[in-house]
């Protein structure tokens, strides 16, 4: 049983506390806890004649106090932990199961989370494709409609025109213009008609939407040179790995080697889709960091461009080069013959 909570020691006396034992801990307890246990502190000190923080570290030697006092000491600290610290470690215990329970509800929001991310991003993938299909079904059918209409349009224009011409010439002369005017007439509708056919056609509108498709998809794109390639390496991780180093985390949808299996030595490119080109302008800004990182300095990353801008790209390195070769000639022939 805990000793009387006044009558039996000045420590307790004036703190305010009458409540039965195992009750749950309170916030005003704690001024009660630290003021009783301080003033026990300091009467042992008192009595065994050293400083107050030489009992608090246990470095007191008990053997200069007598029984009686320290039977007293101890049924103080018994009280205090039988009507404050037990409560207190009850209560310490329900909030940890209850932090336990809130992180596991956590975690399967997220998964939840998760899974509605990519359901979201597989109907947008759908719903594009769908978009390009109608696209080209749609050009096909304006290309196929203009070229009709402009074709009748210029061979109506041309023979009112032709009409226009006859009327204002001259009797004298009527024969000899029909004549020319007619063929002249024919042999630009006929070239007009050539021209607006081969613009309009559907293979060419086919074609450009098909390319604006391809730009679209590229602006996803990343491609990483100068990664170490193994025989059983897993690309993803090596991706994410150098994303780390930029301190960005995008959503990857898919991540692989480009090319054939090289010869030894060699390294291949990976090509990285992202979720947005909002997240490959991020990456680039950041790339030239990984120059300054040890485990990157071989790595740069870059747009995934098209075959024209890559043979462009390459043109003026070699222009360059050249002119880098020119200039060190000169200089080289003027150091001779000074």
């Amino acid at each position: 049983m805990p000793i009387p909570l006044e009558g039996v020691s000045p420590y307790f006396e004036g703190i305010g506390i009458d409540r039965p034992c195992h009750t749950e801990f309170r916030k005003g307890d704690v001024p009660a806890v630290q003021k009783v246990t301080g003033l026990v502190f300091k009467d042992m000190a008192r009595v065994m004649n050293m400083g107050e923080d030489a009992v608090r570290d246990g470095r007191a030697v008990l053997q200069r106090v007598n029984k009686d006092k320290l039977c007293e000491w101890l049924g103080h600290f018994t009280w205090l932990t039988e009507y404050y610290m037990e409560p207190l470690m009850s209560a310490a215990c329900g909030v940890a199961e209850e932090a336990e329970k809130l992180k596991t509800e956590k975690i399967t929001d997220q998964k939840t989370i998760i899974a509605l991310q990519e359901k979201v991003i597989a109907k947008k993938d759908r719903h594009l494709i769908r978009v390009q299909e109608a696209v080209k079904t749609g050009m096909q059918s304006y290309a196929t409609t203009v070229e009709t209409t402009c074709s009748e349009a210029v061979k109506t224009g041309m023979q009112s025109y032709v009409s226009a011409v006859e009327t204002k010439c001259s009797e004298a002369y009527s024969a000899k213009v029909e004549e020319t005017v007619k063929g002249g007439i024919q042999t630009y509708a006929s070239a007009l008609e050539s021209k607006c056919s081969e613009v309009f056609s559907g293979k060419k509108i086919a074609e450009a939407v098909k390319s604006a498709v391809q730009a679209k998809d590229r602006s996803r794109n990343v491609i990483i040179f100068g990664v170490e390639e193994q025989s059983n390496e897993i690309v993803e991780e090596k991706v994410a790995e150098i994303f780390s180093h930029l301190d960005e985390k995008p959503l990857v949808l898919q991540s692989s080697r480009m090319g054939l299996v090289p010869k030894a030595g060699r390294k291949r490119p990976i090509k990285v889709v992202l979720r947005g080109s909002d997240h490959v302008k991020q990456i680039l800004r950041k790339a030239k960091n990984l120059k300054d990182i040890a485990a990157c300095k071989t790595v740069f990353v870059c747009p995934d461009r098209s075959v024209e801008e890559r043979q462009e790209i390459k043109r003026k390195v070699e222009e360059r080069k050249r002119l880098k070769t020119v200039a060190n000639s000169n200089s080289n022939t003027a150091a001779e013959v000074t």
